[in-house]
């Protein structure tokens, strides 16, 4: 355990985000006794056509709170529309990112990489980007960006390049796997991109490019050097 615990915050466009991209690192930050605070943006809800909106916002809030659960994580759910971030005012994003890291005081903040193909990642990671700006009193020193199986591989803009990496114990590893199963309705069958198969063997690919049996990779947005007191 941390002799002092630190404060972890994942923003996350949509539920599930935050497993896909961090679920084993936060599975670590847990054991390691880090306090951990999710903020998903949306419950997903308004892009399918065809379904009782509250009841699938009810369901995925659901989901949000049990995987919260695995990692003894405080949730909160914004209510933006899924996939159409870019009608909503900036400004309103970034500022309930800012709130949530006011509430939380983070020194690690994990979002979206600003690669992803979805948009709403996209939108994601520049408000956060905004959100933690270094200025005097700010707690974050770490912003790192996450890979989203089927987003972040396919983005058409600069490659996803990851140059910070956390091997996975096996605990992590289940914890994570958990998790996914938590969100099994938004998980698809093998061997698509965003199966829980092809996501659990993804870490042991990045495992191995570190020489590990296990890993998640990230960008690194930011990352302030501090002397300990």
């Amino acid at each position: 355990m941390n002799p002092i615990p630190h404060s972890v915050l994942a923003v996350a466009a949509h539920a599930d985000d935050e497993v896909l991209g961090a679920g084993g690192t936060l599975a670590e930050h847990a054991h390691a006794g880090d306090r951990i605070h999710l903020l998903v943006l949306s419950a997903s809800a308004t892009s399918r056509p065809g379904t009782g909106q509250d009841d699938v916002r009810a369901h995925r809030a659901d989901c949000v709170t049990r995987a919260a659960a695995l990692y003894g994580a405080s949730a909160e759910i914004a209510d933006f529309p899924d996939n159409r971030f870019d009608t909503l005012p900036r400004l309103e994003i970034t500022r309930t990112i800012e709130a949530a890291i006011a509430r939380t005081a983070p020194q690690v903040v994990y979002t979206h990489s600003a690669s992803d193909l979805s948009l709403d990642h996209r939108i994601t990671a520049e408000a956060t980007a905004a959100a933690t700006r270094p200025q005097p009193g700010v707690s974050v020193s770490t912003v790192l960006a996450w890979e989203v199986r089927s987003a972040t591989e396919w983005g058409t803009g600069v490659p996803f390049r990851p140059t910070w990496f956390q091997p996975l114990s096996e605990r992590a590893i289940a914890v994570k796997e958990q998790a996914l199963q938590v969100y099994a309705s938004e998980m698809r069958p093998w061997p698509h991109t965003r199966s829980i198969r092809a996501v659990m063997e993804a870490a042991r690919v990045r495992g191995a490019q570190i020489g590990f049996p296990a890993a998640e990779a990230f960008e690194v947005v930011r990352h302030t050097v501090t002397r300990p007191a």
